[in-house]
């Protein structure tokens, strides 16, 4: 089989698989009697295991090739999806670690094996058009199987969408074993490597860390992300609530205005090119939220969550340029210099989390939002304060 037609085979399946329990997993878990707490603990540790097992298991992707990798990536994720099947707390969360761990050993080898097998074999790819075309086909398949899924697999039978889930992954699996090409080992761990990653590290926690005005950007940079932390993982329960037949439409309502919010930056990326639109775009997906916490009408909550998500797009997009273009010092610490960034927005959501989970138990969704949006008000209210007192000072 060509290698490119099994990339994108392979990745039609693994998006087929998540989006089976993707679009309810959060209602799922609630289904099951577990708490806010301890669903957004679930997610926590998810968080957190992604972060610490990331580095272990790119390493040992490059000592046991990428066809292993994948292949054990989806052991753990199947491992992960039938103890999502049990009503045990301690099971869930070591359901959550295994997810963490798959993701890991899946994260970037599947597109740097079609790099290498490629220059391996002296084959010319368009790798732009490959993993745009691929982009399209994961929104398309995300879409149409979470629909799917929401509307009518979990209203039939609840667990049957994780059943499917791991039913594709384990097809993902025996594909892999027949038709992924194995290459050659090409990067083998040394002590020298070792010891110039310290180096990189420690040269890039320099230029963050201990500059003001890089940790001013990471604050910031990190906001998006804080402010879509109870949107995100909540929605389902939200929506369900006041109609559980929408939460398909929802689903593909969110692949959509991803996709709107991706054009319109396309469109217009010259202009959203200012740091202050960031704070303009910040400023209004929390009038956004703030009217979606308090309008009950479940189409105008529809309507809203849409123009949230097609703002969120926007910063998400305005975050990786920003980063690149203000945060990062020197191109030979640019890698490191995002990981580092990646590492804080982790730490930060991973506790955020499980906060998020208590307050909504004690206060219910809606309120535990709204105090996001208070503290985040506080925080851009601050910044903006700044910015005034530096330029009156300077003048």
């Amino acid at each position: 089989m060509n290698n490119t037609k099994f990339y994108y085979l392979y990745s039609i399946l693994s998006i087929t698989a998540l989006s089976f329990f993707n679009p309810i997993l959060y209602i799922y878990l609630l289904s099951k009697d577990f708490s806010f707490t301890e669903v957004g603990l679930y997610l926590s540790i998810f968080w957190l295991a992604s972060f610490m097992t990331e580095l272990p298991c790119g390493a040992i992707t490059d000592n046991i090739g990428a066809k292993n990798s994948i292949l054990l990536s989806v052991v753990f994720r199947v491992v992960g999806l039938i103890l999502l099947l049990s009503n045990s707390l301690i099971l869930l969360y070591i359901s959550a670690i295994l997810s963490a761990i798959a993701e890991s050993f899946q994260s970037g080898t599947l597109t740097s094996w079609l790099v290498n097998v490629n220059n391996k074999n002296n084959e010319e790819i368009d790798i732009d058009k490959v993993f745009s075309r691929t982009s399209l086909y994961a929104l398309f398949f995300s879409a149409v199987i979470g629909f799917i899924s929401a509307k009518y697999v979990y209203v039939y039978f609840k667990s049957l969408s994780i059943i499917l889930s791991m039913t594709v992954f384990i097809i993902s699996f025996l594909f892999t074993y027949v038709f992924m090409q194995k290459l050659e080992q090409t990067q083998k761990i040394s002590i020298e490597n070792l010891k110039g990653s310290i180096v990189t590290v420690k040269n890039s926690l320099k230029e963050t860390l201990y500059v003001k005005s890089s940790v001013f950007l990471m604050v910031l940079f990190v906001i998006p992300s804080i402010l879509d932390l109870g949107p995100s993982n909540q929605w389902q329960a939200v929506f369900e609530k006041l109609d559980a037949d929408i939460i398909g439409y929802i689903w593909v309502g969110i692949s959509v205005s991803g996709m709107l919010g991706s054009v319109i930056y396309e469109k217009l990326s010259d202009k959203l090119s200012n740091l202050r639109i960031l704070y303009f775009f910040v400023i209004v997906n929390l009038g956004i939220l703030l009217m979606f916490i308090f309008i009950q009408n479940v189409y105008a909550k529809f309507i809203l969550f849409m123009l949230f998500i097609v703002f969120f797009t926007l910063m998400s997009i305005q975050v990786n340029v920003f980063m690149h273009k203000y945060l990062v010092k020197s191109d030979e610490n640019r890698t490191t210099t995002v990981s580092i960034f990646y590492t804080f927005e982790s730490i930060i959501v991973a506790m955020l989390l499980s906060v998020n989970g208590v307050l909504t138990d004690k206060v219910g969704i809606e309120n535990t939002w709204l105090v996001f949006v208070g503290l985040i008000g506080i925080v851009i209210i601050s910044f903006v304060l700044v910015m005034f007192k530096k330029r009156f000072n300077k003048s």
